[in-house]
């Protein structure tokens, strides 16, 4: 019987399912994070064979290269990357030279969130990504730049903005916010000029920086004007990414998006200002829930990559 294997690998941890071309789930494996910009190769490869093994032996079975190979990693998306990854996982014995997909892991989430059907996934967690793909397979990605050149309405950029704005109010360019005493309290401050050692000497990792985020939508939650225009403004960039991957591709009747990630599915007040943005820049978009996750997204693209059309519905392990 032929295995097929899905992986998506991230900053945290990877990820892996195997699957047979009936759609049925025989074994899914974790292991630490993959994503080689962190990581470098050897990282990332230690990390996609541990998981693979695991989900192995799950199955039952010893590890074997796998029929086809789809691996969706994070920080993949110059052809350089792929080239790279491809032949890492192909000496890793994953699957055969010429039968390893190697993608962007937002086209994972894009699968597993319409159970592979077309449609758009915008994705704000840390950061922001937004991928479509339409009934013809053409997809397009945008967004993915990274906190210092984009991810205005991600955990990062909302943060960002919170803080921009506490600032401003410092000086008096802006009207007097709650994000100003709440900025001082999140980093244990006494007064608005710490701010500048507390951020630049001691620096702040993006990802530290980005839980200042639920700070703001505490305050926009609490009535604050400026921490909600902050939100508004975080909104309006995620709508622009959707209407930027719906320009490029062909959804005669509106595309269905998804939407994913800890920032944009973390309800009242972001949530609805992103759904409500969304209508607004593509009237014709169907906001539906996830279907699978992005591993599950993982071993439908597996049965993909591997010609098996139509994709059949997952089949799930018996508990």
């Amino acid at each position: 019987m032929k295995l097929y294997l899905g992986i998506d690998g991230g900053g945290t941890r990877t990820r892996s399912i195997l699957v047979d071309a009936r759609g049925r789930i025989v074994g899914e494996g974790e292991a630490g994070p993959s994503n080689y910009n962190n990581v470098g190769l050897a990282g990332a490869g230690r990390s996609l064979r541990a998981a693979t093994e695991a989900a192995w032996a799950q199955a039952g079975q010893p590890f074997a290269p796998a029929a086809a190979a789809y691996l969706g990693l994070a920080g993949v998306k110059a052809s350089g990357d792929i080239a790279r990854l491809t032949a890492l996982a192909e000496n890793a014995g994953l699957a055969p030279a010429g039968q390893v997909t190697v993608a962007n892991d937002l086209h994972n989430a894009l699968t597993g969130g319409l159970a592979g059907r077309p449609g758009i996934a915008l994705i704000a967690g840390t950061g922001t990504n937004c991928l479509g793909r339409d009934a013809s397979g053409a997809a397009f990605m945008c967004g993915g730049w990274g906190w210092l050149l984009d991810d205005v309405g991600g955990g990062i950029g909302i943060a960002l903005g919170g803080l921009r704005a506490a600032t401003r109010a410092a000086d008096g360019r802006a009207p007097a916010t709650g994000l100003l005493p709440a900025a001082l309290a999140f980093f244990g401050l006494s007064e608005a000029n710490e701010l500048l050692e507390r951020l630049y000497v001691r620096t702040c990792p993006p990802e530290e920086l980005a839980a200042f985020s639920t700070v703001v939508t505490r305050e926009a939650a609490s009535g604050d004007a400026t921490a909600l225009a902050v939100l508004q403004n975080g909104a309006g960039a995620l709508a622009e990414l959707v209407a930027g991957a719906a320009r490029q591709l062909a959804f005669p009747d509106g595309p269905e998006v998804v939407i994913l990630g800890g920032c944009a599915r973390s309800g009242p007040p972001y949530q609805p200002l992103i759904e409500a943005a969304i209508r607004v820049a593509v009237p014709r978009a169907r906001l539906v829930e996830p279907a699978y996750s992005a591993t599950h997204g993982a071993a439908l693209n597996a049965l993909r990559a591997a010609g098996i059309a139509p994709l059949p519905a997952l089949r799930f392990p018996k508990s």
